[in-house]
């Protein structure tokens, strides 16, 4: 290293390549097709040890469960509605066995207003690509009225779910008016949605209150005096201007259940062929939670000139009710909001990478992605963040189309990334160092990114939070240097930080106990590849050469290990312009209690307001 912390130019050079060369191919191969890959529109691949939503299908039918609810106000001022757990993590698989560790999640149960749906020209994917490997389906563009459709069917399962929690009553109501289009009354623009001449009365009732602009149908619960929403709530926008054809009459049926909902979907994807975009449509509506409040524009439908039932459209059928059996699961991502946004970041997580070395690794992704952004090209960029991290390619397809995938690239380019260990371990991803497995020392000197796992696992005083900075520190701290803890438990070769299971707070003191479920198909093809061929030479921009980043994450994970202070022989690395972390003239004893690091709560409750 040129200096106590600056990587040496040799190191950057590596990374800049190694990075430059691997990204450089996922957009040589994003060029070959004009087509998405069928991981695009997987969503099982999600599933790892992902929990049930309030543990559907856990308990029995009659079971009511004090469920620990909690109001919070969102820098709106409006009230929202969360509901509390915890994961429990195994910290050893050796003889010296410490406690397991819990870490606590709140996750979001109601909202105190719906999201509004904007039918717009100039919204992503207007025109569907295809999946390769699925011919015959998907022609025109379904996709904001399958979105509509899977609001409902998550709000309605959202009822469904509470009726096992105490304290809750709800409700689910229709606007009763004529669910077809008047004839004399259509006008140019107006989309007809054919839902089929044998389509059931309550069926087009259905489809008829969720195409209905102005909102067309309400599912809420009553908590404590106060009426919440679903957080899957939508209501289409006054401009919308949709219905469906045909001469139905005006229908007093009352809103379906999930699973009769699922039945008229199922039957409306069999009828037009859709399969891909009944999946991409389905990931979108994951996003509402984390949207909760804000504006979400979808494309303008494009009806299909042919289609009708083939010898293919029972797989779209059994695509919906595979979909039905999992549901409960991808809510409990959607409504981890923290989560999925953390989920997005981890694409750009390499673990292998130093906190000095950052800006090596994510300045050639930028250089890449950043004329996709710019040149408003979704598809591709789809493809190519797809390409990096395959089970996670859905989640980025549905952020496209809900116009998050920018802001979000955006945001991780200034250094405002995302941790959430409980997504990671549901989703089998990887979003931080501190979930890997320590490494051997000599007894005399430690990693410094053991050390950090050994301070987080054994949870020292000032440690019990883990870092929101996911990039390791570089280097050595001497063992007599170190905090207790970890010259205690340094040696034992053993301890990790591996997630066991998810338990829900009940207001009587018990949990509800749920291990989650794993559908994780992926073999070796699916993990990150190291390309030895320059599929592009690297420009001589400064933008790549910058350190920025790598000066954010170096300071970030290093005020974290020393929130107490530091011993005298990291003096260097500490007074180096890039820390610079001092809180006297003489050097901090590093057993002081200083207080835990503000910056980090500070930035998380900044960006959580956002969110609420």
């Amino acid at each position: 290293m040129d200096d106590a912390v600056r990587p040496s130019k040799e190191k950057f050079d590596r990374i800049l390549s190694e990075s430059y060369d691997e990204w450089s191919s996922h957009l040589t191969n994003a060029h070959k097709t004009r087509r998405l890959p069928p991981s695009s529109i997987d969503l099982k691949s999600l599933l790892e040890r992902t929990p049930s939503f309030l543990g559907y299908g856990l308990v029995f039918k009659d079971t009511e469960l004090p469920f620990t609810c909690v109001e919070r106000e969102s820098s709106r001022g409006q009230f929202g509605l969360l509901i509390s757990g915890q994961s429990t993590w195994a910290t050893s698989h050796g003889q010296c066995c410490l406690e397991p560790k819990t870490m606590s999640l709140d996750i979001l149960l109601a909202v105190p207003n719906p999201s509004t749906v904007e039918i717009s020209n100039s919204a992503p994917l207007q025109e569907w690509p295809g999946v390769d490997g699925i011919s015959n389906h998907d022609e025109g563009n379904y996709i904001s009225i399958l979105f509509l459709a899977w609001a409902y069917i998550l709000s309605a399962r959202w009822a469904e779910s509470l009726k096992h929690a105490s304290g809750h009553q709800c409700s689910s109501n229709f606007t009763h008016k004529a669910s077809q289009l008047a004839t004399g009354s259509i006008h140019h623009d107006t989309i007809e949605i054919d839902i089929g001449h044998d389509a059931e009365a309550a069926e087009a009732a259905w489809w008829g209150a969720i195409l209905r602009s102005g909102g067309g149908w309400e599912i809420t619960t009553d908590y404590k005096k106060k009426k919440y929403r679903s957080p899957w709530s939508v209501i289409l926008s006054d401009k919308a201007n949709m219905g469906i054809a045909g001469g139905y009459p005006i229908s007093k049926e009352g809103p379906p259940s999930s699973g009769a909902a699922l039945e008229y979907l199922a039957r409306f994807c069999s009828r037009h062929r859709l399969y891909g975009q009944c999946s991409v449509a389905l990931v979108a509506a994951l996003y509402i939670p984390l949207l909760s409040g804000d504006s979400i524009s979808l494309p303008v439908p494009k009806l299909a000139l042919h289609y009708g039932p083939s010898s293919l459209s029972q797989k779209s059928s059994n695509l919906v009710k595979e979909y039905s059996e999992f549901l409960s699961r991808y809510m409990m991502l959607s409504s981890n909001v923290w989560g999925m946004r953390s989920l997005l970041s981890s694409t750009f997580f390499n673990g292998e990478v130093e906190c000095n070395l950052v800006s090596a690794w994510l300045n050639p992704i930028f250089a890449i992605t950043n004329p996709l952004v710019q040149g408003e090209k979704p598809l591709t960029l789809a493809k190519v963040l797809g390409y990096r991290q395959p089970r996670l390619a859905s989640l980025w397809l549905g952020a496209i189309v809900v116009g998050l995938a920018n802001p979000t690239i955006r945001n991780i380019r200034i250094g405002l990334t995302a941790t959430e260990f409980n997504a990671a371990a549901w989703t089998g991803t990887h979003q931080s160092f501190i979930t890997v497995e320590p490494g051997s020392n000599d007894g005399q000197m430690i990693r410094r990114e053991d050390e950090c796992r050994l301070l987080f696992i054994t949870a020292c005083d000032g440690y019990t939070r883990p870092p929101i900075h996911p990039w390791k520190p570089f280097g050595e701290t001497r063992l007599l240097d170190a905090e207790l803890a970890v010259q205690q438990h340094a040696a034992c070769r053993c301890h990790c930080l591996k997630y066991k299971t998810w338990n829900w707070n009940l207001a009587n003191g018990e949990t509800l106990e749920d291990s989650g479920i794993s559908l994780m198909e992926f073999g070796g093809e699916f993990l990150t590849q190291k390309h030895k061929e320059n599929y592009y030479a690297i420009q001589n921009g400064s933008h790549l050469f910058s350190q920025v980043a790598s000066e954010a994450a170096t300071r970030g994970i290093f005020g974290w290990l020393r929130s107490t202070g530091y011993p005298a022989n990291e003096k260097p690395v500490y007074r180096h312009s890039w820390i610079d972390i001092e809180s006297s003239d003489d050097d901090v004893d590093i057993n002081s209690d200083s207080g835990q690091e503000d910056g980090c709560q500070l930035f998380v409750s900044q960006w959580l307001s956002r969110v609420n």
